[in-house]
């Protein structure tokens, strides 16, 4: 049997929204009442797609792998693919925002890595946004005119766009160099392999690497090593498994790579301080929440 990306909880592929087959990107603007087959996605679910979401001049506020997101007016957010997510309050999240969905090989060669699993919004100053809401409109623009050379021009666009978005997240506002290109990979790799590599031996085997320098750059960069940095993000597919979807501790241990539900029990309490069940009552205890 083959472990998957949806363990249990609902995903949308991009297909589900195109207008044009084939083009790998989705670009729509809502205003009151919801904006086309994305205003039906209000139970917890994934998307293999990126979405880059542009607040206007109202707020929203959406549920993102256990933290409330507040998108304040004139405010940019990345969602990743699989991560899991749903509105808390979907007639402000569906109001005034521009929602550009893409898969990640629509993205023109040459560009910087995406984020990875954003914590917060940003918010560019007032000149900066007016400009990049314009680009927005023009994306719009030359996206439902559909004239030719189609392609290329959207990746463009959209290739600006997410490069002014880059702008002002956190790590390109300081001094400090970009991260090494072997942590990036490392970090991509994990979004892809994490249900089927369990070791960070795996990964290094996979960037041609030995464990050892792996983790001595992970290390370096965070603070962390390659191993706990791996332990980390499986506890968080364990979180949304148990939170999400309706399989047993057995099942989401399997889907995890444990071949022992003991082991996985062990494990997720030495991370959490909690048992799965324990973690998962007490969790849909906090945000009244409970999968159909």
């Amino acid at each position: 049997m083959k472990r998957d990306k949806t363990c249990g909880i609902p995903w949308h592929s991009l297909d589900e929204l195109l207008v044009e087959p084939g083009l790998k990107l989705d670009v729509r603007y809502g205003i009151r009442g919801g904006i086309g087959p994305h205003s039906g996605h209000i139970e917890a679910h994934r998307h293999e797609f990126y979405t880059l979401g542009i607040s206007g001049a109202k707020p929203g506020v959406h549920m993102v792998d256990f933290r409330h997101i507040d998108m304040p007016p004139y405010s940019m957010f990345l969602l990743s693919p699989w991560q899991v997510h749903m509105p808390t309050d979907w007639a402000r999240s569906a109001d005034d925002v521009y929602l550009i969905s893409f898969m990640p090989d629509f993205l023109p060669a040459g560009m910087p890595s995406l984020p990875i699993c954003m914590e917060n919004p940003v918010t560019p100053d007032a000149e900066s946004f007016k400009e990049i809401w314009h680009l927005c409109e023009q994306l719009y623009r030359e996206y439902t005119q559909r004239k030719a050379l189609l392609q290329p021009v959207l990746q463009h666009y959209v290739a600006l766009l997410l490069t002014l978005f880059m702008r002002y997240l956190p790590e390109n506002n300081t001094v400090r160099s970009l991260q090494p290109e072997l942590l990036t990979r490392y970090q991509e790799l994990m979004e892809t392999h994490v249900l089927s590599w369990s070791s960070s031996g795996d990964y290094a085997r996979a960037l041609h690497v030995t464990t050892d320098h792996l983790n001595e750059v992970v290390k370096q960069e965070t603070g962390q090593t390659a191993s706990a940095l791996l332990a980390a993000r499986r506890i968080l597919e364990a979180k949304r498994m148990l939170l999400h979807s309706t399989q047993g501790i057995k099942e989401i241990a399997w889907h995890l790579h444990f071949n022992e539900v003991t082991y996985f029990n062990r494990f997720f309490k030495q991370h959490t301080g909690q048992t799965p069940v324990a973690f998962r009552i007490a969790s849909r205890e906090m945000y009244n929440y409970t999968p159909e």
